[in-house]
């Protein structure tokens, strides 16, 4: 097999893994709409009977939050390993015809090192910590935190 050849199947691996987390997030964002429906429905239909509404709809309020912050954070967790991988990718792409053989098809994430350069593909931005807070990610769960947060609220103080 040429090197050329090796150089875009290697790419094509990393587009794969690139793609598979870009899924993943996709599948956790639809997975979480779909939990907190059937928990707003179970909750309505009174699976909790015969207890005060009001500690009922707090509880409920309650556990909607959970599935929404583990959600969050796994679709962060998802968004961090794409972004390894886009580096990954940018990496191969400068460095794969100079060097063909170093590093081929290898899909670790961590650091590399071209002759005495050391470079660190597991940037700051890169963390799963970091991309919590990524524009887009706070965008689509801030929405469903702030309204259990506001019934909550509501069923605390207003009801």
């Amino acid at each position: 097999m040429d090197s050329e050849s090796k150089i875009h199947k290697e790419i094509d691996l990393v587009q794969d893994v690139i793609k598979r987390m870009s899924q993943n997030s996709f599948q956790v964002k639809s997975w979480l709409i779909a939990i907190l429906t059937a928990i707003v429905v179970i909750g309505k239909d009174g699976i909790l009977v015969n207890q005060d509404t009001k500690i009922n709809a707090i509880a409920l309020n309650i556990f909607l939050l959970l599935p929404i912050f583990c959600f969050w954070y796994l679709d962060a967790f998802f968004l961090s390993k794409e972004r390894l991988y886009r580096e990954l990718y940018k990496w191969i792409i400068k460095h794969r015809r100079s060097n063909p053989e170093l590093y081929l098809y290898d899909l670790n994430t961590f650091e590399r090192e071209v002759g005495s350069e050391k470079e660190y593909l597991n940037l700051e931005k890169n963390k799963t910590k970091n991309s919590i807070f990524n524009p887009t990610l706070m965008s689509f769960y801030m929405i469903p935190t702030i309204f259990v947060f506001g019934l909550l609220i509501w069923n605390i103080f207003l009801s």
